[in-house]
C-alpha cells in the first residue's frame, strides 16, 4: 500500500543544517519487531527513524470513543509528529520515537481528525 506523504524539510535544533525527511513506510510491527506498535519508517537525510504509534492507544479510540483512523492519517500523524519532534532540537535519528494515546489524541485533533 502506498500513503501519500510529502516529502519535507526541516530546521532542527539538534543538527547543524536543515534536514530532508522521506516517508518510506508504515506497517504492523507486531509481526516484525514483536511489538504492539504501527511503525512508520522514515528517512531523515537518509538515515532511518521510525516513529512507533502504541496499538493500546488505537485500541482505546475504537473502543472508548469509537474513533478509527485510516492508515493515512496515522502516516500524517506521525509524519507531524517527528516533524515537532526535530523542531523542538532532538535528534530523532538516534531513537525510535514513540506515540502514545495522550500525543496521539493531541496530534489527531490538531489535524482535524479527531
Amino acid at each position: 500500500m502506498s500513503y501519500l506523504v510529502t516529502p519535507f524539510e526541516v530546521s532542527a535544533q539538534a543538527l547543524p543544517q536543515p534536514v530532508k525527511v522521506r516517508f518510506v513506510h508504515l506497517f504492523s510491527a507486531i509481526a516484525t519487531r514483536h511489538s504492539d506498535t504501527i511503525d512508520c519508517d522514515f528517512r531523515v537525510d537518509g538515515k532511518p527513524v521510525t516513529v512507533s504509534i502504541s496499538c493500546r492507544a488505537l485500541t482505546d479510540l475504537r473502543e472508548k470513543e469509537h474513533k478509527y483512523l485510516s492508515d493515512q492519517q496515522l502516516a500524517d500523524i506521525a509524519t507531524l509528529h517527528l516533524r515537532r519532534t526535530l523542531e523542538q532540537g532532538y535528534d530523532a535519528t538516534q531513537a525510535e520515537l514513540y506515540l502514545d494515546g495522550t500525543h496521539l489524541r493531541a496530534l489527531g485533533k490538531e489535524l482535524g481528525l479527531l
